[in-house]
């Protein structure tokens, strides 16, 4: 791939001066500047991860046991942490940066011809040029199979374009309620318009009556549809080493994983049910073993230092943030945490805040750099109203506020570091 006329700073710029949402949703825009690179999407097959939480977790866990069963696989992700170029792997590796401003570079030349044909005053968003850009990565790569995970949503989401093979609906919460409905029910139909005639859908655990709907929706569509807990069983202590899975079409015992939360099991279990539908096939079950154990997923529950403990969880609604609280609670037994914290001002603070604050001495109520972040005096005003609160320190400055929680933490503190992936981002930045 040529990066000889790509000037990293004029891509970062072009990327930072699109719209994140435009001026209205639908998939227009994105059809056609996929078709004007060719309809990439085309040249392989792929699978599509949506839900509210997990869904980073599952595609990266799919993407990993593909791999071992020799297949090479593209994978989509978002947001990233450091660099866009994350966004995009081929069998886990992702672009590098110089390859991902020479691709981007490509794909706007085919943006600016998309756009002149748009009503005045609209333009292709970010989050649309990016998805162009990784389609067309993977055809370009010769992938056989990309695991894409939705950005918002499902029916007007840009990854819509895709024609999968197989649907993950990782779970249901209640999110973006402006733009998928204020309902759960609203959000699952939202989502499952991904789900084609005659699909195959894999489910994780939702609630009886929204999993009652989404088997009457695949049904209505001549879709299979599977579920964690009736079809995909997953059995073993919680505080165990390791687990097994009955799935689709085989069960695989002794099956351990990297990465921290008991939560991970059931995406990881997920994950090799929709494997197996993908290649209608029990998985072979020493890959699958090794596949699971060497997936890493960067921000959530990631051990940054061990002296004093401190983790980075990008938790960032109360559903993912009540998950976080569980596994810490089984990882980190008679601890307390000194937490630093920031939050989007269109999430629900209060409801994540109120799971938080109870487990900690001290909040550290922090920004970061997104123009959506709530100021560090209103989060701290937040945890103030919460009984029996913990104390709280404002400071803006995310790093300052870690360093400060470091020089606190005692050897029975954990420093914990979320409420917002945005705030992950940036203190990997700034320390390196």
């Amino acid at each position: 791939m040529s990066t000889a006329s790509c000037d990293p700073q004029e891509v970062w710029g072009y990327i930072q001066s699109l719209e994140r949402l435009g001026t209205r949703l639908g998939l227009e825009r994105v059809t056609g500047l996929v078709h004007a690179l060719g309809d990439p999407q085309r040249a392989y097959r792929s699978i599509h991860v949506v839900g509210t939480n997990g869904k980073t977790s599952t595609t990266r866990f799919i993407s990993a046991l593909l791999e071992r069963h020799g297949l090479r696989v593209g994978s989509y992700v978002s947001p990233h942490l450091v660099s866009l170029a994350e966004r995009q792997m081929v069998d886990s590796v992702p672009m590098t940066d110089a390859d991902f401003c020479a691709l981007v570079q490509r794909v706007r030349a085919a943006a600016t011809e998309v756009e002149a044909q748009l009503s005045p005053g609209e333009t292709l968003t970010q989050f649309e040029v990016l998805t162009a850009a990784a389609l067309l990565y993977f055809k370009e790569q010769r992938c056989d199979v990309a695991v894409i995970e939705a950005g918002l949503g499902g029916r007007l989401d840009a990854t819509a374009v895709i024609h999968s093979d197989v649907q993950v609906v990782t779970s249901i919460g209640m999110e973006h309620t402006e733009l998928l409905g204020d309902t759960l029910s609203a959000i699952l139909r939202e989502k499952a318009a991904v789900i084609p005639e005659s699909g195959k859908t894999a489910a994780g655990y939702l609630t009886p009556e929204i999993r009652a709907e989404l088997r009457e929706i695949c049904a209505t569509r001549g879709a299979e549809a599977h579920f964690l807990d009736d079809d995909i069983i997953i059995l073993g202590e919680p505080r165990g080493d390791s687990f097994d899975v009955f799935g689709l079409r085989g069960c695989y015992t002794d099956l351990r994983l990297s990465v921290l939360g008991s939560y991970q099991r059931a995406n990881a279990a997920l994950a090799v049910a929709a494997a197996e539908l993908f290649l209608d096939r029990e998985l072979d079950h020493e890959p699958t073993r090794r596949a699971l154990l060497e997936t890493k997923v960067p921000g959530r529950l990631e051990v940054i230092s061990t002296q004093p403990l401190c983790i980075f969880d990008g938790s960032h609604n109360p559903s993912g943030m009540a998950v976080t609280m569980r596994s810490l609670e089984q990882i980190l037994e008679r601890r307390r945490l000194i937490a630093v914290v920031s939050i989007l001002g269109d999430k629900d603070a209060l409801g994540m805040l109120e799971l938080l604050a109870p487990q900690c001495d001290i909040v550290f109520a922090t920004e970061n750099s997104s123009p959506r972040s709530l100021r560090a005096d209103e989060l701290a005003e937040i945890v103030s109203g919460i009984d029996d609160g913990p104390e709280v320190f404002v400071d803006p400055d995310p790093r300052s506020a870690m360093v400060s929680a470091y020089r606190l933490a005692s050897s029975n503190q954990v420093v914990l570091v979320t409420g917002s992936l945005a705030l992950i981002s940036d203190l990997k930045r700034s320390l390196g």
